[in-house]
């Protein structure tokens, strides 16, 4: 099977011959331009070959274009900040204006797409990193966009349509541009992070919305929900509702639910397994090994393809990586060493 079969059969709910696996990794400094992030993660792919590639921007992409002095500060995650923030009042909101996404900072993201499609066209699926409206505004501003939710709901709620409108046509220019799905973040999904008025007024509806625009030219949409903290519940079922909605991925290895209680609640195929921030950070081989295989007796292997809850840290040693692909490439599905954890 070619990995476009393997991830097709996973997302269909069948057994393919393999388990896929895949990995994603922030590059600083080379995701800054379209040739550095396109060769940094072609050579990243060349060198796991794993079976789905997540484009990988840098992590305030979205907000340069309406202003944001944005720097890489030497976070753990590789991930970008904000020097400065387009928003510091509440009247500062009001001056935001559509954008071209083939222009500016989105543009540059679209090229990416482009230049890293020559690559992978014929060897492995890639999905876009696409941000949740939710998400795009909160790091608009300085504060938590919370306040704004809270304080100015009539306006917010115009914001997040337009945020929404780029989102949507940003995720469709990198689909134009060579993409085959979408995984689309989401930092406001768990029951520490917004409350539940807030979700159900604001976050779900513009995720609801963002997707509707998007799921006809998408082979797959997947959605991270992402926890902040360890023992966060994360809010699954009704996003796994949606149409369109075909991968979910969370922290499952810290938030809850976990992996296996996931595929008790929802229907879609997981994304996830791996103990990214502690295991395979800090142990050794076969520890990893352990790990991995572990997991997998206790989640099954339907519905699943292996990968990290987030973004893998930058201290994350070559060797781990490179074991979770062996361990999950030495995993014969239809033996019957594995025929109970179906």
């Amino acid at each position: 099977m070619t990995r476009f079969e393997i991830i097709r059969t996973a997302l269909a709910g069948e057994l393919p011959e393999r388990i896929p696996v895949s990995l994603w990794k922030h590059h600083p400094g080379r995701d800054r331009t379209p040739e550095g992030l396109a060769s940094a993660e072609v050579e990243f792919h060349k060198k796991y070959q794993h079976d789905l590639l997540k484009i990988s921007f840098h992590g305030r992409y979205p907000v340069v274009d309406w202003g944001c002095e944005v720097v890489y500060d030497g976070a753990l995650s590789g991930s970008t900040t904000c020097k400065s923030c387009r928003v510091r009042e509440t009247s500062d909101w009001e001056t935001l204006e559509p954008l071209d996404v083939n222009d500016g900072e989105f543009g540059r993201q679209v090229r990416a797409v482009e230049l890293i499609h020559r690559y992978a066209q014929d060897k492995v699926p890639t999905m876009a990193t696409v941000f949740d409206p939710a998400m795009v505004a909160d790091k608009l501003c300085e504060g938590p966009v919370t306040e704004y939710l809270d304080s100015s709901p009539g306006l917010m709620e115009r914001v997040l349509e337009m945020i929404t409108n780029v989102m949507a046509d940003f995720a469709l220019a990198t689909l134009d541009a060579g993409a085959d799905g979408l995984f689309i973040a989401s930092q406001h999904s768990t029951d520490r992070a917004v409350s539940d008025a807030i979700y159900e007024s604001f976050v779900l509806p513009s995720q609801l919305k963002l997707i509707s625009r998007v799921r006809h030219r998408a082979e797959f949409i997947v959605i991270h929900l992402h926890a902040r903290e360890p023992g966060e519940q994360v809010r699954l079922q009704k996003i796994a509702r949606v149409p369109g909605v075909d991968v979910i991925n969370w922290e499952d290895q810290s938030a809850r639910p976990s992996l296996r209680e996931g595929k008790r609640l929802v229907r879609q195929t997981l994304l996830g397994g791996i103990d990214h921030s502690d295991i395979l950070r800090k142990g050794d081989t076969e520890s990893v090994e352990e790990q991995i295989l572990t997991m997998l007796r206790a989640a099954g292997l339907r519905r699943l393809i292996v990968g990290p809850g987030c973004v893998l840290l930058q201290d994350t040693p070559d060797a781990n990586l490179q074991k979770v692909v062996d361990t999950v490439g030495s995993v014969d599905p239809w033996s019957k060493e594995w025929e109970a954890y179906e």
